[in-house]
């Protein structure tokens, strides 16, 4: 059903929202080909105005976006991600770099701390994705950012409940529906196997 639902903290966010560009309940993909993902990246400041993407940037983008919404599927089952996903998100974040920037804030306040990359292009779009990741890893929100439970939907979605036990992107939307077709089922199965 795709509830936006709370944003995620920080630049855990942008992490969210880039996933959430392939909207499977609705069958759009902000990053579709290459003319959308530039237009996309380009509105979100994550790539430079004129500069092109080829066919192969695009794929790249593609599989980290899918290991992305991989390891957060099992945060919603409470289990280590696949490592495959890891592994592919690893590969693709290993050659682009980001170094450690610290700003102090006029007047009061503590000094901040952020990771920047250092190139344009995908290079710094997956650098900044990895560091808000490697961020939120760190800040233990890392496993709060789920994706819905429905498999028609997989949107994610970042789980304030107490006890992080939320499933789905909308209780009344995608919980329901995915409650009532495992009720279905069950009274189905039942109904064979009655005497």
């Amino acid at each position: 059903m795709n509830d936006p639902g709370n944003p995620a903290p920080g630049a855990l966010e942008a992490v969210r929202g880039f996933v959430d560009t392939h909207d499977i309940y609705n069958g759009r993909d902000e990053l579709a080909d290459v003319e959308a993902a530039t237009e996309w990246l380009t509105a979100e400041g994550l790539w430079g105005k004129g500069r092109s993407m080829t066919g192969r940037e695009l794929s790249a983008l593609h599989e980290l976006r899918d290991a992305l919404r991989a390891m957060a599927a099992a945060n919603t089952l409470g289990e280590q991600p696949p490592r495959a996903a890891v592994d592919s998100f690893n590969d693709l974040a290993a050659p682009h770099a980001a170094s450690v920037r610290l700003d102090v804030r006029n007047g009061s306040g503590p000094m901040t701390a952020s990771l920047r990359p250092h190139e344009e292009g995908i290079g710094g779009v997956v650098a900044v994705l990895a560091a808000a990741v490697h961020e939120a890893v760190l800040l233990g929100t890392w496993t709060r950012l789920k994706s819905c439970d429905n498999p028609e939907c997989r949107w994610l979605f970042y789980d304030e409940s107490r006890n992080r036990a939320a499933r789905w992107c909308s209780m009344r939307g995608c919980g329901s529906i995915v409650k009532a077709r495992r009720y279905r089922d069950r009274q189905r199965r039942s109904a064979g196997h009655a005497p």
